[in-house]
């Protein structure tokens, strides 16, 4: 049901959209609705955006444990349809993330016989980085004073290009000795490339609202807050089988038993948008 309202939102934005785009012309007369400047309909402007994210697990057993801090930064173009419609885009490199827990198994092999997995409680704190294209709807007021009002709603599209992950490790009690598997005990472990475990593509539909504070003439600063629902499963991992107690099931060969879907885990983040527009 809520992919199928995420779905409506992208075809009732895409609709309004091309209306907009379509009454452009009728604007261009209309002394109320006209341009602030009929020889510049394309501004650009810098923007650096920290954020608070997290994870929306939707796979049983898995259970997110809280925020990661990140950041975004790079370049907005906006584009005036009218005085008080604009479309919004650019392209901005955003660090972002999230904590999972989840019983699992790790791998305690040395690399050079078969592999051994232990059952144990694993939780994942993923650092992520993404080049993120908007794809935004705003609405503006007109001036008042030096402020300008605005809000607007749409999409971000996520490209990842960098994964990587810290795991804290509880193994198990009474399923092996872990003194004899090269000395793996509970502790913190680290892995500089998760990428194949994290989905390359993200969407989320995006709504916030801010004020613009005119400096003098076409230069404004903005300062605004957005909330991003990302709606594409971010995790490219089958999840564990467990057994009636929550531990991961291995075979005969102590390999973990394997669900045939893929972790799911949606990602979420807050942020503080603050910009310069020419």
């Amino acid at each position: 049901m809520i992919q199928k309202t995420k779905v409506i939102t992208l075809i009732l934005f895409g609709l309004l959209f091309f209306d907009l785009s379509a009454q452009e012309d009728g604007f261009e007369n209309d002394k109320v609705a006209n341009l602030p400047d009929n020889e510049k309909k394309v501004r650009f402007g810098l923007q650096f955006s920290p954020n608070l994210s997290w994870f929306k697990a939707n796979t049983e057993g898995y259970k997110s444990e809280g925020t990661k801090f990140g950041f975004s930064y790079g370049l907005s173009i906006e584009y005036f349809m009218t005085k008080n419609y604009l479309f919004s885009t650019g392209i901005n490199i955003l660090q972002t993330g999230g904590k999972l827990s989840y019983n699992g198994a790790i791998d305690v092999s040395d690399g050079r016989s078969l592999y051994v997995y232990i059952p144990a409680g694993i939780e994942a704190k993923y650092a992520l980085k993404q080049i993120e294209v908007p794809l935004l709807l705003k609405l503006r007021t007109n001036e008042v004073g030096y402020l300008t009002y605005f809000g607007g709603f749409g999409f971000n599209l996520g490209f990842n290009y960098q994964s990587s992950a810290d795991y804290e490790v509880t193994l198990s009690p009474n399923i092996y000795d872990p003194a004899g598997f090269n000395g793996i005990t509970n502790g913190s472990y680290s892995n500089d490339n998760v990428s194949q475990d994290i989905n390359w593509l993200n969407i989320g539909l995006v709504i916030g609202a801010g004020v613009e504070y005119n400096i003098s003439g076409n230069t404004s600063l903005s300062l605004g807050l957005t909330f991003n629902n990302g709606f594409i499963n971010q995790l490219d991992a089958k999840a564990h089988e467990l057994d009636a107690s929550g531990t991961s099931v291995a075979n005969g060969s102590e390999d973990p038993y394997l669900s045939s879907k893929s972790a799911s885990a949606n990602l979420n983040y807050v942020a503080l948008n603050i910009g310069i527009y020419f």
